[in-house]
């Protein structure tokens, strides 16, 4: 199959989205943990957490156009402070059902049977069934003239993962605390043992 930019545009809406998502291969997914300025906690699936740096420590999503409302992107700008948390296949199904079209007004946590959870630091809800769970506060945001999307950075505040998942390096096992992927909007992952390789240094034979 070879599609042309002008293929792509001519197939339906439908097509397109799904291809377009799925196209990358799997990539981590995301609850995210948002309280509004009265209360109302809510809860979204987000696929596009990518890491900004280290030092400090910073991620970034993409959040679609703001031509609807976004329930998370205005709880996050009222507080300044929203959570990631990692899905496992125990809490597939309510963290999926997460993803509906909730009013503003009802809780996500509510309406899927999830458990809010909070820390001393943060103001936002993190998944108490969650393995990792990661505190942040808003840091800044890009629109991206192209599409309309927004691309938000967040500094990490504080990270909550279980001591036997860290190695001494830093790196995290999500093998064994069952972390699932995405592809798309619907077709989740599960994580396999990873294959570790050593640091690439120039002239050293593969």
């Amino acid at each position: 199959m070879l599609l042309t930019l002008q293929d792509i545009m001519a197939r339906p809406a439908a097509y397109r989205r799904d291809l377009l998502n799925t196209l990358p291969g799997p990539r981590g997914v995301h609850l995210m943990g948002t309280r509004g300025h009265k209360g109302t906690e809510n809860l979204a699936v987000f696929s596009s957490v990518v890491h900004v740096g280290a030092s400090p420590p910073l991620l970034g999503f993409i959040l679609r156009p703001l031509t609807v409302p976004r329930h998370s992107y205005h709880h996050l700008k009222a507080t300044g402070w929203f959570t990631l948390n990692t899905l496992h296949p125990e809490i597939l199904d309510p963290a999926h059902q997460s993803s509906a079209n909730y009013a503003i007004t009802e809780s996500e946590f509510a309406a899927t049977g999830l458990t809010p959870e909070y820390t001393d630091q943060c103001r936002a809800p993190y998944v108490k069934e969650s393995a990792i769970k990661i505190g942040l506060t808003l840091e800044e945001e890009h629109q991206i003239r192209a599409n309309g999307t927004l691309f938000i950075v967040g500094r990490v505040q504080e990270i909550i993962v279980p001591d036997h998942a860290v190695a001494e390096s830093g790196h995290v096992d999500h093998a064994s605390l069952q972390t699932l992927t995405v592809a798309g909007l619907d077709t989740y992952y599960r994580v396999e043992q990873p294959v570790r390789k050593a640091y690439a240094r120039p002239h050293l034979k593969p």
